[in-house]
């Protein structure tokens, strides 16, 4: 497996989120002084639902920045493609698609129905 290619794909994946993350900061803070302002009940609700998302969004990003972390800490130290549950190789085709993955698709789904 070239660990080479897929360090460079998380580098590439860390980069966008750090700047998603940047960008979800900044309107945060134009939304927190349009908070300041008084407004009418319905705008209230437009800036409430629109910083739940924001927040949403940013946890969901940052979670996944997490996970690129670790699986870049994961290549340095010659685990990168090991299943964390199993001990198993992760297939190649899914970490193409989810390079940050710590599970074969095995555990994987069996994670997902709770086993």
């Amino acid at each position: 497996m070239d660990t080479q290619k897929f360090k460079e794909i998380l580098l590439q994946e860390k980069a966008k989120i750090l700047e998603i993350l940047s960008t979800e900061k900044e309107l945060t803070s134009k939304t927190q002084d349009e908070w300041s302002e008084p407004k009418d009940p319905e705008d209230l609700a437009n800036l409430t639902m629109s910083d739940d998302l924001r927040k949403k969004i940013y946890d969901s990003e940052f979670q996944r920045l997490n996970e690129i972390e670790e699986a870049l800490e994961r290549i340095a130290m010659g685990k990168y493609g090991i299943c964390e549950r199993c001990g198993g190789t992760i297939e190649e085709e899914r970490l193409e698609l989810i390079p940050w993955t710590k599970y074969c698709s095995t555990c994987s789904k069996n994670i997902g129905r709770g086993r």
